[in-house]
């Protein structure tokens, strides 16, 4: 595909060269100050076209050693299959309007990530709709999205889901796609080996970051305050038993949400009794900005999270 690319603007240049060579050998009949303008104008158009044809032949020779490097990645794909691949990304470029030379970076990475390639392409395209819709690159659109459908798999999340998740999350609270998809792995795994839920992660970010909470420290906070909440033996651990008769996994187990837990705990006690079950202040700032005077602020987001189909 780009060898023909470059052919077809190798031959448009020669063409365009003939043309002007003709339109100058004609204009013998007119005074000689216009036949060296017209002359002049050729020899500019000439080099404008060689130009071009020179980054036509570089921007090719990028795009196959590009592409190279990530058949590396697929060892039993055969060339079929292989040329398959180019021509979605050139296509998927041309329809999203993003460079080869950022569309094939981002293809590796997908591949590098665990993405099939057979339905590459299909994620490929949800992520550069997001990254449009997110104003960010197509790696970091990659990068997010992957991190979510591999910590919580793809039978229980797809890359569309993950997609309009973030872009939810980015949209109510104070954090963009670049500052998301670099912070989901402070919580992400903390939070699926729980039961704890993608969009429930996802609006306790938008929540604190909406509160003024860096997206890094609060992903850092809420895998700290679920961890001391699923902790056995911990003050929080002990006081869920003894208030709700099971532990925090146990309540997520039943359908629980871990934000209406730390609710349902903090109305049943003095707030000072309640911030003493915190072993750590990062574990208890996240519990207060998902609770109190922020737990409707919580409920909506969660709420926008569940309902947040097709938002990417």
């Amino acid at each position: 595909m780009a060898s023909t690319n470059l052919e077809l603007i190798i031959k448009a240049r020669d063409e365009a060269s003939k043309t002007l060579g003709n339109v100058s050998k004609k204009a013998g009949g007119l005074a000689n100050i216009a036949g060296k303008a017209l002359r002049a104008g050729a020899l500019a158009g000439g080099v404008a076209i060689a130009g071009l044809g020179i980054a036509a032949v570089k921007m090719g020779l990028d795009f196959e050693k590009s592409m190279a490097e990530v058949k590396t990645l697929l060892p039993d794909l055969n060339d079929e299959g292989f040329a398959k691949l180019q021509t979605g990304v050139l296509d998927l470029s041309k329809e999203l309007g993003i460079a080869t030379n950022d569309a094939v970076p981002a293809l590796y990475q997908a591949i590098s990530a665990g993405v099939p390639p057979d339905n590459v392409m299909d994620f490929m395209r949800i992520a550069g709709k997001a990254a449009i819709g997110g104003v960010t690159d197509l790696e970091t659109a990659v990068d997010g999205i992957s991190s979510v459908i591999n910590t919580y798999g793809a039978e229980a999340i797809t890359a569309g889901e993950a997609s309009d998740i973030m872009f939810t999350a980015v949209k109510l609270g104070k954090t963009n796609f670049e500052e998301l998809s670099s912070s989901l792995f402070n919580v992400l795994p903390t939070a699926s080996s729980l039961g704890i839920s993608f969009e429930e992660v996802s609006a306790a970010i938008a929540t604190m970051t909406a509160q003024g909470v860096p997206t890094s420290v609060a992903t850092t906070k809420i895998r700290m305050a679920m961890v001391e909440a699923s902790k056995s033996g911990s003050k929080l651990d002990l006081a869920l038993r003894d208030l709700r008769g099971k532990g925090l996994i146990g309540l997520i187990e039943s359908g629980e949400d871990f934000s209406h837990v730390m609710q349902d705990m903090r109305e049943r006690m003095p707030d000072q009794e309640f911030r003493d079950l915190f072993g750590s202040t990062e574990a208890l700032d996240a519990a207060l900005a998902i609770t109190g005077d922020q737990a409707g602020a919580m409920k909506d987001a969660l709420g926008e999270m569940r309902d947040s189909a097709g938002a990417s």
